[in-house]
Order: structure tokens, then sequence, then C-alpha cells
């Protein structure tokens, strides 16, 4: 069998630096399969996905992925430790994957490797230096670098910490360390804009690749979430430096009827990241942008339900009792879902860490339910969303060394699941339903039920 490599990834969505990624990893390992795992309906930034899954599916096998599996929602939008052992459980579990791919800032395993090592080792000097900087107020991830620092772990390993994609390598290798997965390891340099970097820049100036905030920033412009209708990009119209979701476009010019999503995003900006292989799908009108604020109204039911039902708020995943006490001080009124992350943010808790809390909160993932889940080795089954019919040798060997049950159809989970995986099952389904709700509201239009779902082939 030839070598199969596994990539974790949200594809939110899938640009020119996802496809860079499986081109490279099949270039330099001789992979011949690429499994992706790829997060569902909500990601690991404490937000809806920009497209439904079922998109994001289509987009990842037309630009070289050959089976894609999903990442159960609690594993998807939690801490980004969470995010990687449940992404390593699912491959491990398949027995057939061999290597994972994964992208960094610094391009090489060393740094990385070290820094999981002293991660993953947790001693008890590490763990009492770690509770005092987080005593000191520290963020969690400023108070671990301080942490490993009073440790004396090197320079190089320090710098490895300092940024997004790098951490996540760490998490993933920390992963495989922990649950002792012969699967290696493997990291591709990242090429283009910073993680954290929302600009489109004009062609000629921009680096390689934008990153996914950015081309996420750019749809939003073009459906903000205060219009239920959807709104055309005229063909070439520039995007840089774009303020607001308003300043752009002519609202009455442009307006769709039909509410069959953003019709036409054809900034050239947005193209230029985007695999051509993707370009008619922007240009089909099928696509339907949703906005993290697109469920402020269901967070905003979740907080007064908690209230009127005397629901600790910090019975949820990701909310401590100070965050919880904070919530309860500014229920008085409704807000939308990014003023209530502003009304919460502190120094202590960064913008992402509170939406993830907040959406916990809304889709009812508790503290109970995770640590449940991490006590049975996170992923205790794994679900097809999509394969290439040339797959099917890869599909054979999974099914002969899967360790888990692998779920094609949703209505065969009930039988093929224990009752511990029928609870992630029931969770996760549950999450998916919430974001129909988020679509239906949004666009009037009924996705297809989960259980009803085909499995996409191509």
């Amino acid at each position: 069998m030839t070598k199969i490599a596994g990539i974790i990834a949200e594809y939110d969505p899938f640009h020119l630096g996802h496809r860079y990624q499986i081109q490279e990893t099949r270039r330099q390992t001789g992979a011949g399969y690429i499994v992706a795992v790829m997060s569902g309906d909500f990601v690991q930034r404490g937000e809806p996905a920009i497209f439904e899954k079922s998109q994001r599916v289509r987009m990842a096998l037309s630009c070289g992925a050959d089976l894609v599996l999903e990442l159960p929602a609690p594993f998807a939008v939690g801490s980004a430790e969470d995010f990687a052992s449940g992404g390593i459980s699912l491959l491990h579990k398949l027995g057939a994957v061999d290597l994972v791919s994964f992208g960094s800032e610094c391009g090489t395993l060393g740094p990385l490797l070290g820094a999981a090592r002293a991660l993953a080792d947790e001693s008890a000097h590490f763990k009492d230096a770690l509770k005092a900087q987080l005593r000191r107020g520290l963020s969690y991830p400023q108070a671990r670098a301080a942490a490993l620092k009073a440790g004396g772990v090197t320079k190089e390993i320090l710098l490895a910490l300092d940024s997004p994609n790098n951490l996540l390598g760490i998490e993933y290798i920390k992963a495989i360390l922990r649950q002792k997965s012969s699967m290696e390891p493997f990291t591709i340099k990242r090429d283009g804009l910073g993680y954290h970097d929302d600009r489109l820049l004009p062609k000629g100036e921009a680096a390689r690749f934008a990153s996914a905030s950015a081309l996420r920033r750019a749809i939003f412009a073009l459906c903000p979430t205060s219009q239920a209708d959807p709104l055309l990009l005229s063909p070439g119209q520039d995007l840089t430096g774009t303020s607001s979701c308003t300043s752009q476009y002519d609202r009455s010019a442009q307006m769709r009827s039909d509410r069959t999503g953003c019709s036409s995003l054809l900034s050239s900006q947005i193209l230029e990241q985007l695999p051509p292989d993707l370009h008619p799908l922007y240009t089909s009108g099928k696509l339907l942008p949703i906005h993290p604020d697109d469920g402020s109204s269901i967070l905003n039911y979740r907080i007064l339900s908690c209230i009127q039902e005397k629901i600790p708020f910090e019975d949820f995943s990701d909310i401590s009792p100070e965050l919880a006490g904070r919530i309860r001080e500014l229920c008085g009124r409704p807000r939308s879902f990014s003023e209530q992350i502003m009304g919460l943010k502190t120094k202590q808790y960064t913008y992402t860490r509170i939406s993830r809390g907040l959406l916990h909160l809304l889709l009812r993932i508790r503290k109970e339910d995770m640590e449940m889940y991490r006590q049975s080795g996170y992923c205790s089954y794994a679900r097809i969303l999509g394969f290439k019919r040339s797959a099917a040798p890869l599909l054979r060997a999974i099914k002969e060394k899967s360790t888990i049950p692998l779920i094609a159809k949703a209505a065969d989970a009930p039988k093929l699941l224990s009752p511990q995986a029928r609870r992630l099952w029931d969770q996760d389904i549950y999450c998916s339903h919430v974001y129909h709700g988020l679509v239906q509201q949004r666009y009037k239009i009924t996705l297809t039920d989960e259980y009803r779902r085909p499995v996409l082939v191509l």
C-alpha cells in the first residue's frame, strides 16, 4: 500500500495555501493518498464556518484531498490542545495513516519537537510555574511560555511558541507523543501573509498566499450580517483597505432578490487567492456565507435560558467562574455575538477564548462532556463526508485496519456506536442542525437533514 498522509484542517475557506500544502506533502513525502480531517460546521476560533461543510468538502476534494472525514464539533471548537488531540486521535485510530502534515512558520521539526516534548511531560515544576503565571493575570499562551522559560528551555523553542501555526504544530506533535502513535509528524514552511493578517493586497504587492482571515473578511464585505439579502460584487472590484462591510458597493444596484447566496464573489483579489478549480463554485450563486453574528439571537436566548433555569455558565467548556460572573453582569440586554465578546474581553481573556466559551454555551458543550471524551480517547468513530472514486484502495485499507467504526450513512450510526460514542455523535448532529438553522434564518433555504445527507463522491 502506498504511503498515506493525514492533514487536520478547517478549510475555512479553502485557498491556494491549502492546495500548496497538499501538493508539497505529496511531493516531499511521496504520499499516494491524502486523508483530510476537517472541522464540520463550527471552527476552532469559536465561530460558525463561513461555508457549510458539504461545500468545503467539495473544495477539498476538487483540490487534492482523496478522503475527507469530519472532526466532531466538540473538538473542532475546542482549545488548540483538544482540536489537535481530536484530529490526531481520529487519524491514529484509522490504523493506515503513516504521517501527519501541517504548516508552520519555522518549517523545521526541531524546535517544534523540543517544545512538544517539554509540554507533553508537564512536570510538577512546570505545572506550579504555569499556575503562578496565570495568577499574575497572563493569558494561557503567555503563562505557558513564561513557565517554559523558567524551566530553562532553549531560545529556539521559545521563539517557536510565538506564532499561531507553530503552536498548532506543537499540539499535533504533543498529541502524537501522548497517544503513543506511530504516525510521523511532517511540517511544511508556511508561505504568505501572517496567520492573523487580514489584508488582500493588490496584485503584484501581495505575498504568495493570503490568510483565510483575509478571505473571510473580503467575503463578509460582500454579505454583511446586517443585510438579509446576499449582495453582488462586480468583477475586478477592489477590496483593498476596506474598513467596513458597506463602504465598497451600492446596495440598491447590487442587491439580489432570489436569496441564493453571494452569486458573484469576483473580486480579482479574492480570485487570485483561490485555486482555479474553485472559481466556478464561487460564481455559481450556491455559496451561502455565514457570519459569526448570525448566531446572535440563539446566543442571547441561551444566556437568558441559563439564567431562567439557573444553569451555571461555568458548567460549559472554556467558561471559567470569573468569565461566568462577567457574563451574568452583562446579560441585561441583547447584544450581537461580537458585541458580547468585546464586552467580556480583558487582558487575561483573549477574543478567541471568549468566543469559544460563548460558542460552547450556544452549542451546549459542557465541561463534563469534554472530560468524558478525553477520558475515552477523543474520537470514537470516523464519519466519511466525501471521497474520490480513485481512493477505493485507500478506503479498503482503512476498513481493514481501523479500530473505530466508519460511518458513511448517518442512519447506521445508532447500531454501530457504543453509548459513549453515540453521545458524541448526537452532540455533533445537534451542532450541525444549529448551523442549518443559521442558514435557514439568513437565506430562507432549508439544508438537507444530517440523516439524509449523501456522501460526496467525485
